[in-house]
């Protein structure tokens, strides 16, 4: 069979498709995903409908694939069904199917009777309008459950009159008759299912990759969706919550099968993806653990490249006490990868080539010997912005070096100044207003080497002063270790540098202190 053959569109009518639902010709796989529509979208899709306008089409899967699906739809029972395969599976346009199910059927044996009255929708043939059956104006028009079906339909009509009645009928033609779009795959495999579904785009609510994918792992005692947003609400405590679910399904992947790519998932047998979900929590916790402890980033968001948890998790999957030695290793990496932007370009070759070198170190120690860099101090002449690589780079170097806020010599909380993109906890060591009147134009002063961590306090307090006031005021007995902590040179702790030179010989600071970084692992 061609490629082209193995996705067929075809337009069978609504009357048909709810036909084929109600017989289990078509099966929705098991998410225990609920209902999410909202009323206005029922209506709408309703009054789409009879007014002719496209509504999106369904996708289906044509497999024998034995897969976990709902005996019900929307909460409404469907008869038993012999397991005949292929099954069509339905994978994009749940919430349309369903509310289509739901409203024709509005009067059937349900399990959520809550649900079943939002489906419980008339028809005002003077107003051709959609309402709610629970508003009083619905006493004056026929209820969709009935249009459908003839035995219902005509003793309804004796109540209307002769125009009402022709506009009823037309509603009953234009619901039976209405084409409905849908593309079915057929044999494909499981991973070019999950490709075509990625591709997806619907104006629906689509299910998401990660419930794709459950439909491969399902079982009474095994919920894939259950347990990433488990392990989700537990990362939330100590504020890595920010994780997204596709970046916890590579980590999964590099646990089960030392890939990245989470379409490998769906070759993964249950039982071994029960396995890997269990060794999964254990090392995500311990890279989190050693991404606070030992580097003292306290937020994923200043994690420079997220996806560089994924070499970590992989590392820690294959054990979780490492060795004094291995853990210079992993620090080594760490910053050659954050300061050398080796992810900068978004291929997973790099990803891939460090998972593997991972799982050796759990064997091999010395993996990261060679591991070298030249940090060029342009790099920190760049524009600051929070939420770029090289700043998150520079803000994860300041945090190693335990910096005290100027006007106290206090240290610097990183529980605070990293709880999130937190601005009042960095300041411009020269103002940028104070440089303004110097000439010196936004975009040269908003660098990230004129940055350093303060407590907000003494940020308030310095604001606008020159750097020539305001460091007059640094307590003497401290100067040496908040020039340490904030990796600034001594000799620009009194703010009589002229400011390009102050950014030059800062700049050659960060850099040789990313390069020691990158060389022993610590500064």
């Amino acid at each position: 069979m061609s490629s082209a053959n193995k996705i067929t569109p075809t337009n069978p009518r609504l009357g048909t498709l709810l036909s084929d639902v109600s017989r289990g010709n078509i099966k929705i796989p098991a998410f225990q995903r609920e209902y999410v529509w909202k009323d206005e979208q029922i209506m709408s899709l309703l009054d789409s409908i009879y007014h002719g306008y496209p509504v999106g089409s369904l996708l289906l899967w044509s497999t024998k694939e034995a897969l976990k699906h709902e005996r019900n739809v929307g909460g409404f029972s469907l008869p038993e069904t012999p397991e005949d395969y292929p099954v069509n599976y339905l994978l994009d346009g749940q919430q349309r199917l369903t509310t289509l199910y739901g409203v024709f059927n509005s009067d059937s044996p349900t399990v959520d009777p809550e649900l079943a009255k939002r489906f419980d929708v008339c028809f005002n043939p003077d107003l051709q309008t959609f309402i709610h059956s629970s508003v009083p104006e619905a006493t004056s028009g026929i209820n969709l459950r009935a249009i459908l079906d003839t035995t219902k339909l005509l003793p309804e009509l004796s109540r209307f009159s002769a125009n009402q009645q022709t506009v009823i009928a037309a509603l009953t033609e234009r619901f039976k008759d209405y084409e409905f779009p849908v593309v079915t795959i057929r044999d494909r495999t499981n991973q070019e299912v999950c490709r075509v579904f990625q591709r997806i785009n619907s104006s629906g609510t689509s299910l998401s990759t990660l419930e794709l994918l459950s439909a491969w792992t399902w079982s009474d005692e095994f919920n894939l969706v259950n347990e990433i947003e488990s392990l989700l609400d537990k990362l939330e405590e100590c504020n890595y919550g920010e994780l997204n679910e596709e970046l916890v399904l590579r980590c999964l992947t590099a646990v089960v099968s030392q890939k990245i790519d989470s379409e490998e998932l769906v070759n993964i047998q249950p039982s071994i993806l029960v396995d890997g979900m269990a060794k999964l929590k254990q090392a995500i916790f311990a890279a989190v653990d050693f991404l606070e402890k030992e580097l003292k980033i306290k937020n994923i968001v200043f994690v420079p490249f997220p996806i560089m948890l994924v070499p970590l998790v992989g590392f820690f999957a294959q054990t979780l006490k490492p060795t004094a030695q291995q853990l210079t290793a992993l620090k080594r990496w760490f910053w050659h990868c954050a300061f050398t932007q080796k992810y900068k370009a978004g291929t997973n070759s790099a990803v891939l080539e460090d998972l593997g070198k991972m799982v050796e170190l759990a064997k091999k120690p010395d993996v990261f010997d060679s591991l070298a860099a030249k940090i060029d101090p342009e790099i920190f002449k760049k524009t600051w912005r929070i939420n770029s690589t090289v700043a998150k780079s520079t803000i994860c170097m300041l945090a190693q070096k335990n910096p005290r806020s100027f006007l106290t010599a206090n240290l610097v909380d990183l529980g605070v100044a990293m709880s999130a993109y937190n601005a009042r906890e960095f300041h411009h060591i020269y103002p940028k207003a104070f440089l303004n009147t110097l000439g010196i134009p936004f975009h040269q002063s908003n660098i990230i080497a004129n940055i350093c961590l303060l407590q907000s306090s003494d940020n308030r307090s310095i604001s606008d002063e020159s750097p020539v006031t305001y460091m007059a005021k640094i307590p003497a007995a401290h100067k040496d270790a908040i020039a340490n902590g904030g990796i600034i040179p001594r000799d620009a702790l009194d703010g009589s540098k002229p400011y390009a030179d102050f950014i030059n010989d800062r700049a050659n600071l960060l850099s040789a202190t990313a390069q020691s970084l990158i060389s022993t692992g610590s500064v």
